[in-house]
């Protein structure tokens, strides 16, 4: 399928080089901005690629895996010495004791102007495991959003695509609409033929006219479900609804074939390549790496700290005249930090990571779970949808004969208003039958690709 976003992350890909920041100060981007050719006639990889190009939800999807790509690099620097520029300024009055044989008062004053120009330095050496389980945990998330990225793509992809041939059977449907009102005019005149005849009762006529009306009806209802068929198709595409563009007909398109692996083997696809259940197995990695982190709490870090500064200042005793100084300073110093009570706080934080362990491998056989569901209905569904199309070829076929014989035996006097009125409705209900025959199949494929993680591969599902 076509994939314009071929320089966003992919699955299996965590470590995607991101973009640069847009600027704050750049127009945002317009909603719906997405050209429409008047001209063209949009088939499903045409419409794919439209949607991709405009849906919000991969757009959203886009952004979050942007934003923890970005986790892992503020992750990733604090392994590096922080190093902060710091200036501290201003005056200082401070009364100090001191013995009273010396002053009287048993205290003089001291008045300080003093300004300190520092370049820190403050490296954090060892921390048993704190910063490589946050960078763990940063990676895995960022996986997780990488694949998510991924997973939004194929639900959009399927979304369209169901979409997209449920228009095709709405148009399938409308077809058959029109031919029934042309079906039921050719009754009515045939009808009224045989009134001028005097063959033809009057309830016969009440009933050919009733026919037709109905007909006129079922085409207007008809009309309806084909314009809802192509909003929720314009919905899923993140269009905006007054957006008017021409939809290719799927009639003509290939009906996907029967499977021809089992179900087994299309599961056992699903549980490797699936984007919600391998987003599933990372997140217990995450979760189990946010623990290390949360235990690591218990144990001490070891830091550098140094100062280069500058002393420049003035001194006044008792109000004497000021000295001055204008000297360099520094220091080095190495930190041992061991937090020995904290009031409970590190195992609340120790035990909520621990239940976050326990709800990611939960959250895995959900999914895993789901996914074995949603490959049996679609493989279930593929095969008795592709089964009934068959099927509601030979019925239309058999409708059509059926109708045929029946409208020209009552031509000739020889059929029964009942019995043509019937095979007419037979013959409606048979195109309408294939029409979601056809839809049915081609949406019980996509969901089959979807359901396996295949969608977006170009793999064949079958």
């Amino acid at each position: 399928m076509i994939a314009p976003f071929a320089d966003r992350p992919a699955l299996g890909s965590p470590d995607s080089t991101l973009p640069q920041a847009e600027s704050d100060t750049q127009t945002p981007r317009a909603t719906n901005a997405v050209v429409i050719d008047p001209k063209d006639s949009y088939d499903l990889a045409e419409l794919v690629d439209l949607a991709e190009r405009n849906n919000p939800e991969t757009h959203e999807a886009w952004e979050k895996a942007r934003q923890a790509a970005l986790a892992v690099g503020l992750v990733e620097s604090t392994y590096v010495p922080q190093i902060s520029a710091e200036v501290l300024g201003g005056f200082q009055h401070t009364p100090l004791p001191i013995p009273p044989n010396l002053i009287a008062q048993g205290y003089f004053t001291a008045d300080t102007r003093e300004l300190l120009p520092t370049l820190a330095v403050k490296w954090l050496l060892f921390d048993f495991g704190r910063r490589s389980g946050a960078e763990d945990a940063a990676r895995a998330n960022s996986f997780v959003a990488n694949v998510a990225f991924t997973g939004a793509h194929q639900r959009l992809m399927f979304n369209v695509s169901r979409d997209y041939f449920s228009l095709g059977a709405a148009r399938g449907k409308l077809r058959a609409a029109e031919q029934a009102l042309t079906s039921a005019t050719v009754v009515d005149d045939a009808v009224m033929a045989r009134r001028a005849h005097g063959l033809a009762t009057v309830v016969e006529v009440a009933q050919a006219r009733r026919q037709s009306a109905e007909a006129r009806f079922n085409l207007e209802r008809a009309r309806g479900a084909e314009r809802a068929a192509y909003q929720a198709l314009i919905a899923s595409m993140g269009i905006e609804s007054a957006v008017r563009l021409a939809v290719a007909d799927s009639s003509q398109v290939k009906l996907p074939a029967m499977p021809s692996q089992t179900v087994d083997r299309f599961v056992d696809e699903a549980l490797s390549s699936r984007p919600d259940v391998i987003a599933a197995a990372t997140k217990i990695r995450g979760a189990e790496a946010t623990l290390r982190e949360k235990q690591a709490d218990y144990y001490p870090t070891i830091s550098l700290s140094a100062q280069a500064y500058r002393n420049i200042g003035d001194l006044s005793v008792q109000s004497s005249r000021y000295y001055s100084v204008n000297e360099t300073g520094g220091n080095i110093l190495l930190q041992l930090s061991w937090p020995l009570f904290d009031g409970g706080a590190r195992a609340a934080r120790t035990a909520a990571a621990r239940s976050e362990v326990s709800a990611a491998r939960d959250s895995l056989n959900q999914a895993r779970d789901l996914a074995v569901k949603q490959v049996n209905d679609a493989y279930d569904a593929l095969k008795t949808g592709l089964a009934e199309h068959d099927a509601a070829i030979a019925l239309r076929a058999a409708a059509q004969t059926a109708y045929d014989a029946a409208l020209d035996a009552y031509r000739h006097g020889v059929g029964t208003y009942t019995d043509l009125v019937h095979d007419e409705t037979s013959l409606t209900q048979a195109e309408s039958e294939f029409e979601d025959a056809r839809a049915n199949s081609f949406s019980a494929a996509a969901a089959l690709a979807f359901s396996t993680g295949s969608i977006l591969s170009g793999r064949d599902p079958r």
